[in-house]
């Protein structure tokens, strides 16, 4: 049997649409410092990260090219009806439905983009809460992590933005990556 996954977790917002994107990387063991080697060979000269809203659309295809490459696995959900004012509120309506997807998959450990302590915090809370309810797996292991030290959540944040580019029309980037990628849509309201 294969040793377990660690999902890498990052996500995207169109407020215009009124979306909020989860996206989840699925990296097992033996592959991570590989696939963290290639994505560090990615960056340009004085770049620190990989970051899909930075770049233009050269540089994406060249981004989706190099994760295409890596032939990624995962989910990504997106949640429905976000009002731009209660952003937070989608987020734990997206988190909590990948967190129970997971159960399905061979994960052990999930890793997210830290963002700021208060913001972290309630991540925290809403763990916990899923917890004392049993609504996510209780073989998962949470961390939150800097992208800057942990070049893995590159690939959520890009499979993020190339899904979030074809929810807006353009499928050109998301047509090479989304193969071996379920996509489930919720309502975030």
């Amino acid at each position: 049997m294969n040793p377990p996954f660690s999902a890498y977790v990052d996500e995207s917002m169109l407020l215009t649409q009124g979306l909020y994107l989860m996206a989840a990387v699925f990296v097992g063991p033996i592959h991570a410092d590989a696939c963290r080697h290639d994505l560090r060979a990615l960056l340009l000269r004085r770049q620190k990260r990989l970051h899909w809203r930075d770049e233009n659309d050269k540089r994406r295809a060249q981004l989706i090219e190099a994760v295409a490459a890596l032939r990624p696995t995962g989910i990504v959900v997106v949640g429905a009806g976000l009002d731009p004012k209660r952003q937070e509120r989608a987020r734990r309506k997206c988190m909590e439905h990948l967190l129970w997807e997971m159960g399905g998959h061979h994960v052990h450990d999930v890793i997210f983009e830290r963002r700021h302590s208060e913001l972290d915090l309630r991540d925290h809370e809403l763990v916990a809460v899923l917890q004392g309810r049993h609504s996510m797996p209780p073989k998962l292991r949470l961390s939150w992590r800097d992208p800057l030290t942990e070049p893995l959540l590159w690939l959520p944040d890009i499979i993020a933005g190339a899904l979030s580019r074809a929810e807006r029309g353009d499928c050109r980037f998301w047509s090479q990556v989304n193969a071996d990628l379920l996509v489930r849509r919720i309502d975030a309201r």
